[in-house]
């Protein structure tokens, strides 16, 4: 741990501005080169300030901005927690929940309106559905160990979950058990910034980058069984594929 205070305190002296600004840039590098990873502890704000001889107040508005960049977390008798960026693979077609899982985290939805009735005029236009079509319409927050990551809204036809489903599990298992799963998907991704409106979903600030991810998905005949329009927190979300030549 000495060689982490020796790199921060070098850090620190290279840069200018505000103590606890030149502070929060040396940590967040230490964060991105991976000198702390997911899940691990950063020092206590009493050792940080006693090591680096600054003030608790400094350490605390540091970490605090920390935190309201996404990349720290505090956790009840574990202290400040990395977060660090999750991984979401563009070359597998999985759900939320399932991402979720495989990273240790509990998903959980939060849902915010959910409507039973004719397909939107819109998703029929994009999708090609018969507008006698029955759908759910669903708008919902996505959560991984209670901290909402994405804000999502999807229609989906009532046939391909059933109209007992509330939104509050996994769209896709439900979808599994109906045989109506996504076999191909169309997708489209665009950096954006999150309005008032999402920024307060979200948990984060007016203008800040958010992932905007429009997908319709296809059944094994080729029927349309999902449009959504989904806005992930830019801070914590990334995406990787394996491109082949």
């Amino acid at each position: 741990m000495d060689d982490v205070f020796e790199t921060l305190s070098a850090s620190m002296s290279e840069r200018h501005g505000p103590l606890s600004d030149r502070l929060r840039l040396a940590l967040s590098a230490l964060i991105e080169t991976g000198a702390f990873g997911p899940g691990e502890s950063l020092p206590s704000e009493r050792e940080l300030a006693a090591r680096l001889d600054l003030s608790r107040s400094t350490v605390r508005q540091c970490l605090k901005d920390l935190a309201q960049l996404g990349l720290v977390q505090t956790r009840q008798g574990v202290g400040t927690v990395v977060v660090g960026h999750i991984p979401k693979a563009l070359s597998k077609l999985s759900g939320f929940s399932e991402d979720m899982r495989m990273r240790g985290l509990v998903p959980s939805s939060r849902v915010l309106e959910l409507t039973i009735g004719p397909v939107p005029h819109d998703t029929a236009f994009r999708t090609g559905l018969p507008l006698e079509t029955e759908t759910i319409s669903l708008r919902r927050l996505r959560l991984a160990g209670g901290e909402a990551l994405s804000y999502e809204w999807v229609v989906v036809p009532v046939a391909c979950v059933g109209r007992d489903y509330d939104g509050t599990t996994s769209l896709y298992e439900r979808m599994d058990a109906r045989g109506a799963r996504p076999q191909r998907m169309l997708q489209s991704l665009e950096a954006v910034e999150a309005n008032e409106e999402i920024a307060g979903l979200l948990g984060i600030k007016p203008g800040a980058a958010v992932l905007r991810i429009a997908q319709v998905g296809y059944g094994a005949n080729g029927a349309v069984v999902e449009d959504a329009v989904s806005w992930y927190r830019g801070d914590r979300y990334k995406y990787v594929g394996e491109i082949k030549g």
